[in-house]
């Protein structure tokens, strides 16, 4: 392709971040408008309501200023003066990162990717700065800054993942792959020139942390998914008592799949042991629910109520899970030399915990954050404690599967005389071999 058909690709497929997620938003929401409200209410509002919420969703804060004749109705805390809300519905987010690699990996084949790939985010900064600036209102009015950088980095982020997937292009053809081959070259010597040891133990802790948290969100993914099964018939009567007839509904459960990934989060924190608040003052922990009042969202009614059997119990899965990835990564952790000292084995143990907690951590920021005035302002995890659960947690588990892992490999390389490894079945048969020979020999 040429420059100017690359160019226009990726402006197409730029375009598709805020026609899709304002769209997904927006057209349930105008249905509303045309059979409920029969086209009495101003439109703007609507069109405001879907803008906003998907900057919010890419990262953007939102300034609300409530009328104080409303905010007396309301009976909130801190409504009446105007608030921040900075909680991000991350299924937004997941849908913009998801088009970036889309549009990323269409580039790729491309000679001009890094033009395309400029175009692209400068395009997706074009378009949140024009929904900012066109959903402000004297009651919302979103970040105009943030709405500019925020959407565009969340694009550029999901492009990056699948932009170099091919590099079968010369380098004088393709500027963006000759910066990236100079790149993984100047990478590779900085690892060659790093001691065995040490880049054992890097390797070993970014990889086994990103596999303890892969496991654990899925694991989460199960718990909420189990949780809202369990809970249908109260997420239903939520559903009736909010009488928001089939439209509203719609619109609704679109609002409420947005936030999902935010609960796989709060799950997987729940699992960890230090739980989640839905509000200054709450906690959702392993040993109990103890909330207050709440927005009505149907899939808050998924929440588990009272203090479960277990307790904390639970707190087994993400040790499970530690153990299981150190022995999933003893094949690493080579037996010659320094490498398989015991100081490495730790130090490897180690930094998967503290990798894995650090990730986990970004996780928990990402899925909270202030929701409303007053005690609304603490929703979600606490970073802190999530991480210091999760290292104390994946550490010494992490640890323990290296040495199991490691232990049972030395010790099939150097018990042969039992068999373990067939290397004495070998040894058997190699002398046999050598006495056939010999014999014919004399012969």
């Amino acid at each position: 392709m040429n420059r100017p058909f690359t160019a226009f690709l990726a402006f197409l497929d730029a375009l598709l971040v805020g026609a899709l997620g304002l769209g997904i938003l927006l057209i349930p929401l105008t249905v509303l408008w045309l059979t409920q409200f029969e086209l009495a209410v101003d439109y703007g509002a609507f069109w405001r309501v879907a803008a906003n919420f998907w900057l919010l969703g890419n990262g953007v804060d939102l300034l609300v200023t409530i009328d104080p004749t409303l905010a007396l109705q309301l009976a909130l805390q801190g409504a009446g003066v105007p608030f921040d809300i900075g909680f991000a519905p991350l299924g937004v987010a997941v849908l913009t990162v998801l088009l970036g690699w889309r549009s990323g990996r269409r580039l790729a084949d491309s000679e001009h990717r890094l033009l395309g790939s400029a175009v692209g985010v400068l395009t997706v900064a074009a378009i949140g700065w024009l929904v900012a600036v066109g959903a402000g209102s004297d009651s919302a009015r979103p970040s105009v800054i943030q709405a500019l950088v925020f959407p565009a980095a969340i694009y550029a982020i999901g492009m990056a993942t699948s932009l170099f997937s091919r590099s079968d292009f010369s380098a004088a053809a393709d500027p963006a792959g000759q910066a990236v081959d100079i790149l993984a070259r100047s990478l590779r010597e900085i690892v060659d020139r790093t001691p065995a040891p040490l880049a054992t133990v890097l390797s070993l802790a970014a990889r086994g942390g990103a596999m303890a948290v892969a496991g654990l969100v899925a694991v989460g993914g199960i718990v909420v998914f189990v949780l809202i099964l369990g809970h249908y018939g109260q997420i239903i009567s939520l559903y009736e008592s909010l009488q928001s007839q089939l439209v509203g509904g719609i619109a609704l459960t679109v609002g409420q799949l947005s936030i999902v990934p935010n609960m796989v989060i709060w799950a997987t924190s729940w699992l960890l042991g230090p739980g989640f608040a839905l509000g200054s003052g709450s906690i959702v922990s392993p040993l109990g629910t103890q909330v207050g009042l709440i927005p009505a969202l149907p899939i808050l009614g998924a929440l588990p109520q009272g203090a479960p059997a277990l307790g904390y119990a639970v707190i087994v899965v993400p040790v499970i899970i530690g153990f299981v990835v150190g022995v999933l990564l003893k094949p690493r952790l080579t037996t010659a030399g320094a490498a398989a000292s015991p100081v490495v084995l730790v130090l490897s143990g180690l930094g998967v915990g503290v990798v894995g907690a650090s990730l986990l951590a970004l996780l928990a920021i990402w899925s909270g954050g202030a929701a409303g005035p007053g005690r609304l302002v603490d929703i979600g995890p606490d970073p802190a404690a999530v991480w210091l659960w999760s290292a104390l947690e994946l550490a010494p588990s992490a640890v323990l599967g290296l040495t199991v892992g490691l232990t049972r490999r030395l010790f099939s390389r150097s018990s042969g005389a039992y068999g373990v490894d067939g290397g004495t079945d070998d040894r058997l048969a190699g002398l046999g071999r050598a006495g056939s020979e010999s014999d014919t020999n004399k012969l």
